[in-house]
C-alpha cells in the first residue's frame, strides 16, 4: 500500500509530466538559436537504444580512432553531396567533450551547429543514422525544396556547405540522467540549418544542401578525409577569427523551462526507482 508521502510524491510527478508536455507543445522545433534578425539556426536529437551490454568501441574509447572515424563518415556524406571535406577543430571538440560528460539530453544553445546522439554502438553508426535521413528530403524544385524540419535536420547540418570545421566529444553516461550507452555531441563551424525569413526561409537550404552527386565511395579519399584529424583551434569567417563552441544565447523561455522540468522529472523518478526514461 502506497503512504500518504510516496502518493503525494507521485501525483506531483503526474503534474510535473504535464507541465513537461505543455511546454513541449509550446514550442515545435528542437531548438531555436537567434543568429540575426532575418536567420535562425535549428538543430535536433537522435536516439538509439543498444544493448548495456555490447562492449565498447575503439570509435569511442581511442582519440585518434574516434577523430578519423568522425571525419571519415562525416566527409563521406559531404563528399556524395559535393561539400567540401571538414577538419578537426580543437575548440569545438574540448566543448563537446565537456558537455557530453554532463549526460544531458537538451541542446546546448551555443553559436555553433549541433548534432546529438546516444545509445549507438560506435561512432559510423551514429553519423550514418544522422546522413540517412537525406530518404526523406526533397532537395528539388526549389519551391518544394524541405528546407529545416525535425526529420532531416542532423542531415542538413552534416552536408552544409558552408561548415568548414568540427569538434565532437562523446561519454559513457551509463544511464545517468535516464541516457544509456553513449552520448554523442557534435559541433560545427560555421553553423548549419540557417533559415531566412518569410518567402526566403530556405534561401540558405538552396545554397548549402545539394542533391546526391555520388553514390558510394568511388572516387573517396580516405586519407585526404582524415587528414585533419590533428585539427586546429578557431575557425574564421568574413577575415575574422571566431571562437568556436561558444555559449550564452538567448533561447525561448518554454525550452528553458521544458529543459528544467524534465531534469527535476528524471531526477525524482530515479528516487523512486521506477527506471530509466529515454
Amino acid at each position: 500500500m502506497l503512504t500518504y508521502p510516496t502518493t503525494t510524491l507521485i501525483l506531483f510527478l503526474l503534474f510535473l509530466l504535464s507541465l513537461l508536455f505543455s511546454a513541449i507543445s509550446a514550442q515545435s522545433t528542437s531548438t531555436v538559436l537567434a543568429l540575426a534578425s532575418t536567420t535562425t539556426i535549428v538543430g535536433t536529437t537522435t536516439t538509439y537504444i543498444s544493448s548495456p551490454t555490447t562492449p565498447a568501441s575503439s570509435q569511442y574509447t581511442n582519440d585518434l580512432t574516434f577523430r578519423t572515424s568522425l571525419l571519415n563518415s562525416t566527409n563521406l556524406y559531404r563528399y556524395q553531396h559535393n561539400a567540401s571535406y571538414l577538419s578537426w577543430n580543437t575548440s569545438l571538440a574540448s566543448y563537446a567533450a565537456s558537455y557530453a560528460s554532463q549526460c544531458i539530453w537538451a541542446h546546448t544553445h551555443g553559436s555553433s551547429g549541433e548534432n546529438l546522439a546516444r545509445g549507438y554502438p560506435d561512432i559510423t553508426s551514429a553519423v550514418d543514422a544522422w546522413g540517412n535521413e537525406r530518404a526523406q528530403y526533397v532537395f528539388s524544385p526549389a519551391d518544394k525544396m524541405t528546407g529545416f524540419s525535425e526529420a532531416t535536420g542532423h542531415f542538413t547540418q552534416l552536408v552544409w556547405k558552408n561548415t568548414q570545421t568540427v569538434g565532437c566529444g562523446a561519454y559513457n553516461c551509463s544511464g545517468t540522467n535516464g541516457i544509456g550507452g553513449w552520448m554523442l555531441v557534435c559541433e560545427y563551424w560555421p553553423p548549419g540549418n540557417v533559415e531566412g525569413t518569410g518567402s526566403n526561409v530556405n534561401t540558405f537550404f538552396q545554397q548549402n544542401v545539394q542533391a546526391e552527386v555520388v553514390q558510394g565511395t568511388q572516387g573517396f579519399n580516405t586519407f585526404s578525409a582524415t587528414a585533419g584529424a590533428t585539427g586546429g583551434g578557431t575557425a574564421t569567417t568574413s577575415g575574422a577569427s571566431v571562437p568556436t563552441g561558444s555559449a550564452g544565447v538567448a533561447v525561448p523561455a518554454t525550452m528553458a523551462a521544458s529543459g528544467l522540468l524534465w531534469q527535476v522529472f528524471s531526477a525524482m523518478v530515479g528516487a523512486l526507482g521506477i527506471g530509466a526514461f529515454v
